[in-house]
C-alpha cells in the first residue's frame, strides 16, 4: 500500500507539474500575443499613412501640371486680346471703346482690354493692356501701337508680358 500511495503522490504531483507548465506555457502565449499586437498596429498605421501622403504628392503633381496648363490658356486668351484692340485700331484710327476696359470671351477664357490714347504712351500711340484669365490664373500683355496722324499706319512698338 506504502508503494501504491507514493506512486499515487508522485502521479499527483507530475500531474500538477503539468498543469504548471501548460498555465506557463498559455501565460507565455497571451504574454506573445499582446505584445504582437502593437507590433500590428504600429506596422498597419505606417502603411495607411505612406498610401496617403502617397495619394496627396499625386493630387498635387496632377495640380501643378493643370496650373501651367491653365496659365498657358491665360497668356493666349491675353494675346487675342490685344490682337483684337490692334485690328480696332486698324479699322478705326480714333478707337475710343466704350466701356474701357471691355472683356472679349476666347473659347471658355475671359480676357479684360484696356486701351489708353495719347495720354499712357505719348501722342499719336495706344497702350492696349489685355489681362487674360483661365480659372485662378491670370497673365498680362502690354502693348504700344503708334499711329501716324498722316497716312494713318499702324506699327507695332512693342509688346511685352508684364507682372500682375
Amino acid at each position: 500500500m506504502f508503494n501504491s500511495l507514493k506512486i499515487l503522490k508522485l502521479f499527483s504531483q507530475f500531474k500538477s507539474r503539468q498543469l504548471f507548465r501548460q498555465r506557463n506555457k498559455i501565460n507565455m502565449l497571451k504574454i506573445k500575443a499582446a505584445a504582437t499586437l502593437p507590433v500590428v498596429l504600429l506596422i498597419g498605421g505606417l502603411v495607411v499613412e505612406i498610401g496617403i501622403a502617397g495619394a496627396f504628392m499625386a493630387y498635387y503633381l496632377a495640380q501643378s501640371g493643370l496650373g501651367v496648363k491653365l496659365s498657358e490658356e491665360a497668356l493666349a486668351a491675353a494675346r487675342a486680346g490685344v490682337q483684337d484692340a490692334k485690328i480696332r485700331i486698324v479699322r478705326n484710327k480714333s478707337f475710343a471703346p466704350s466701356p474701357n476696359p471691355y472683356t472679349l470671351t476666347v473659347g471658355n477664357r475671359t480676357v479684360q482690354i484696356t486701351t489708353c490714347k495719347d495720354t499712357c504712351a505719348g501722342t499719336g500711340k495706344f497702350q492696349i493692356t489685355s489681362l487674360g484669365r483661365a480659372l485662378t490664373k491670370r497673365r498680362q500683355i502690354q502693348a504700344i501701337v503708334s499711329v501716324d496722324s498722316l497716312t494713318g499706319e499702324v506699327k507695332i512698338e512693342s509688346e511685352k508680358e508684364t507682372a500682375i
